[in-house]
């Protein structure tokens, strides 16, 4: 805390400066070169090389320091000076960023600071990526998977995820994925597309747009991400310059988050013209990327725009998805090079498309169309040396997206009573035709606002150094839909119609009307220390972040640090994050219940049906952020072969999102019919009955631990030079704790026992994967050959037993406690003892992936890449269930044999 108080109070001027001074230079054509940023990586302060390469950079009173030097298009080198010796004018040469470079990384590699992994722009293009989902899977715990765009593309670290994204703790872990591009989060908190009013589980696949079986059309994707994080496929790479994860402890400067951070920094400045096509599957990509240099000291202004077309099936065009994305941004610098200012315009497109009106009955159609306009201004001022402050950034974006997603399919079964009222009571329903057509809409106009501001400040001596920060982040989320559309008679296609039975109904919600406005407001202290010894240095990185979310305050302490000493670095984190619920998630609506009293049917006479309407609470006011504990401790070591980095990690979830049953007492009507007058049949309330049933709500319920140890060890060359490898592995174990109750509904309607409780049964994942990355790179030709391996040791699941009752609820709503040794006894509780077994996945055998890629550089301009996943086509098999008997089919987890290829053309 002294050093927060320090950096407002204490003048500045009293602390000397060294300086570096030199210039940058192009590695062949010896040109210099503007606009190179060049960052001292000990104090994390900037300067820009002038108009002639020219450059000066403060650097304390270290002794030591590292300088880090980035132009897009060249690659970025790294330098450690030594302020004893002359630093007046160091000659720097950068080198064009292509497959002739003597070095080329194409896989993910450790930070330089603590567990952050890197992607440079060779790692992100080996796997010839059409979203930001494939670039990911090369991460440890990630798996390459079957590759499709045709459903949305969800991540979380440092978990083992379930066959489906329909899992609480999957789910909260995702929408707890932070995704920040160019220093400004994306945001998935104001999305409300789905249906229902998260009837069952906020991530349960009951939202429009999601694949149904029931109609024989088969699986048909899952479009709607509403409660689950950022949609990856939606993200292209080709204007990607660097990607950054950080599965552990990430600064306080981010928050929102639960899971991990996914920094990614975009291509700005000047570049030559980058003309792209590529092919994979049913998957068609095209794309033209531009940096142009603007007259009289304007700056930069970058083009890029893409097309991307993916067909599910290239022989059935049934399952499509469309994306556009293109972006103008415009950077900045003043001539003295202490100001920059980057503006940018991005236009995105994106179409979930599903036709099978013409192969079947049901003629069932779905879209899910998304347009999204993104308008961002990032502003950084470095002051003059000896000021009070280093650096001053603030960041704003304003996001607007326009959803709309829906569903038809022709009814053959009609003639269904049902209830359309929105009050509480009962009355007369409608008859739907004996074929319609079913219709589900759904329009979402989610916007957010979001403005960020950062002070910074370098302190140092001979010694040591502290880089103090402190901001602040403010959000703002809303949706302007029309909601859910339509009517109760055309949106769904199945109805109750047996007298005494009721169910969940559907009733348009107006998202505009009904949702307000949600905002978050956070601040943040940091300080950056670094004290270097005789013989060893140490780093710690300590902060404090305050989020008020939703009226709800959450404190996050977090802290990074790091012992370097000889060839070895020890590494330790822990901290907090908070994650605020979404819209989705506070604003359901009013529960509609309609039970059908009693349906009469004269024929040729009359049809009246009597209908009574329940309407339970609305929305979820008191659903709190998510909450994450995260814990680790690493070591890296540099071999004089090899270099080997290992983390443990422990992670705890906690107030997590998920969805709570509970008990409802109603007075249900008994009806009867005078038909005296057969013309005018009336409805008559006879008497009234106890009727119970159960609604569920919003709660913070679910609690999740996941702990394993994750390792790369990296062989910078095999043999001879040109031959590098290197190896990774992951181990996580997940253990998730619904602390939801299954209610069971008594069968005997005599007893004051309504329901039955049972504790849900504890989830436990387990998997080891190993993976291999060999490459073989000849810089003098341009040619890379990469083969990357996967292989997967342990892949276990087991469910866990939920046999009988610990409660029940009798006839006044009071839960009963039943004792441990009655609990079995099916005298008092048979009419509640429903089983629900556990679960245990059959042993999965050992089975491996193989991949491999071969990119070409042209000195024409021209770049070929060709890539094929399991490209020796193994057909492993695994152990299924069927019917009750174990059998041996061909492992679904494999990735089948595919091809791809991609052109570039540079000019």
């Amino acid at each position: 805390m002294r050093f927060f108080i320090v950096f407002f109070l204490l003048p500045i001027s009293v602390f000397a400066q060294q300086r570096i001074t030199g210039s940058v230079q192009d590695a062949e054509s010896l040109e210099r070169l503007p606009y190179v940023s060049v960052i001292n990586l000990t104090t994390n302060t900037w300067v820009l090389t002038d108009e002639e390469g020219n450059f000066s950079i403060g650097v304390g009173e270290l002794k030591r320091v590292e300088l880090q030097f980035q132009l897009l298009g060249k690659k970025t080198i790294t330098r450690w000076f030594d302020t004893k010796n002359s630093l007046d004018d160091i000659k720097i040469s950068l080198a064009d960023e292509n497959l002739r470079l003597e070095e080329v990384v194409v896989k993910a590699t450790k930070g330089h600071t603590f567990s952050e992994v890197l992607f440079e722009e060779e790692a992100i293009n080996q796997v010839q990526a059409f979203s930001l989902n494939e670039v990911l899977e090369q991460l440890p715990g990630q798996q390459i998977s079957n590759f499709s765009l045709n459903e949305f593309k969800p991540i979380a670290f440092r978990t083992v995820r379930p066959n489906t994204v329909s899992d609480d703790g999957f789910g909260n872990k995702s929408f707890g994925t932070a995704v920040v591009v160019d220093d400004i989060p994306l945001s998935n908190n104001e999305n409300m597309q789905s249906y229902t009013a998260n009837m069952a589980s906020p991530f349960a696949a009951n939202y429009l747009g999601f694949g149904d079986n029931r109609a024989g059309t088969g699986f048909n994707g899952t479009f709607s991400n509403a409660n689950f994080g950022v949609d990856l496929r939606q993200i292209a790479t080709q204007n990607i310059e660097k990607i950054e994860v950080v599965q552990g402890i990430p600064s306080v400067k981010y928050g929102d988050l639960t899971s991990g951070l996914i920094k990614i920094d975009q291509k700005a400045g000047r570049s030559p013209y980058l003309a792209y096509a590529s092919l994979r599957e049913g998957t068609t990509e095209y794309g033209i990327n531009k940096g142009l240099t603007l007259p009289s000291g304007l700056g930069f202004l970058n083009v890029s725009t893409s097309f991307l077309d993916a067909q599910a099936n290239p022989r059935e065009a049934y399952t499509n998805y469309r994306r556009v994305n293109s972006q103008l941004m415009w950077s900045w610098a003043n001539k003295e090079k202490n100001i920059k200012n980057s503006l940018s315009l991005q236009y995105g497109f994106h179409l979930d498309d599903v036709n099978y009106d013409k192969e079947e009955r049901s003629e069932k159609k779905v879209k899910n169309e998304q347009k999204d306009w993104r308008l961002t201004n990032r502003f950084s001022y470095h002051f003059k040396p000896k000021a009070f402050l280093d650096y001053f950034d603030f960041n704003v974006n304003f996001n607007f997206s326009s959803q709309y997603s829906f569903e038809s399919k022709a009814v053959n079964n009609g003639g269904k009573l049902v209830g359309f009222g929105t009050r509480e009571g009962v009355y007369e329903g409608v008859y739907t035709a004996p074929r319609y057509t079913s219709v589900k809409e759904v329009e979402g106009k989610p916007l957010s606002f979001y403005a960020a501001g950062l002070v910074y400040k370098s302190i140092s001596n001979l010694s040591s150094t502290h880089n103090l920060s402190a901001g602040f982040n403010y959000r703002l989320s809303d949706n302007l839909g029309a909601g859910r559309l339509g009517s109760p008679k055309t949106s769904i296609s199945q109805f109750t119609n047996q007298t005494g039975s009721g169910s969940s109904a559907f009733r348009p919600y107006n998202y505009a009307d009904q949702v307000q406005a949600e905002s978050q407001i956070s601040f943040f202290l940091e300080d950056d220390f670094t004290r270097f010894y005789t013989d060893k240095t140490l780093r710690i990185t300590a902060g404090l972040r305050a989020d008020l979310q939703n009226e709800y305050l959450s404190l996050s302490p977090r802290v990074n640090s790091a012992l370097i000493f000889n060839k070895v670095k020890l590494r330790a984190g822990l901290g907090l994050t908070a994650k605020a619920p979404s819209l989705n998630q506070i604003y359901t609506g009013y529960r509609y219940y309609d039970v059908v009293l009693a349906d009469f049917r004269y024929p040729g006479v009359y049809n009246i049906g009597a209908i009574q309407t329940f309407v339970e609470r609305e929305d979820n006011p008191n659903v709190k952020p998510s909450r994450s504990l995260r814990t680790e401790l690493g070591a890296d070591y540099k071999f004089g072969f090899a270099t080997l980095n290992i983390t443990a990690f422990y992670n705890k979830l906690f107030q997590g999102i998920s969805s709570q049953s509970y008990a409802v007492r109603r007075d249900l009507a008994e009806v009867a019919i005078d038909d005296s007058d057969l013309q005018n049949p009336e409805l008559q309330i006879t008497g009234y009955r106890p009727y119970y049933y159960t609604e569920s709500q919003i709660a913070n319920v679910f609690e999740s631990e996941d702990y394993g140890v994750e390792t790369f060890l990296n062989f910078p060359s095999l043999v001879f030079k040109q031959l590098t490898f290197g190896l990774q592995a992951s181990y996580v174990r997940t253990q998730d704790f619904p602390g939801n109750d299954r209610f069971v509904k008594s069968s005997d309607a005599s007893t004051p026992i309504q329901f039955g409780l049972y504790k849900r049964g504890i989830v436990n994942r387990e998997k080891l994967n190993l993976g291999g990355n060999l490459s073989y790179h000849i810089p003098q030709i341009g040619l890379l050959i990469n083969v990357r391996s996967e292989h997967i040791i342990i892949d276990n699941y087991q469910r866990g037993a939920s046999l009988y009752p610990y409660a029940y609820i009798d006839s006044r709503l009071n839960k009963v406690s039943i004792t441990p040794s009655e609990q079995s006894n099916t005298d008092l509780f048979g009419d509640i003892i429903k089983p629900d077994a556990g679960y245990i996945q059959p042993e999965t055998e050992v089975y491996h992936n193989y991949h491999l890629r071969i990119s070409k550089d042209f000195l024409n301009g021209f770049r070929f890449s060709f890539y094929v996943n399991n490209f020796l086509d193994l057909k492993p098999t695994r152990l299924v269930i069927e019917n009750g008997q174990l059998a041996k089919r061909t492992n679904p987890d494999v990735v089948q044999l595919s091809f791809g290829t991609k052109i570039e053309y540079q000019f």
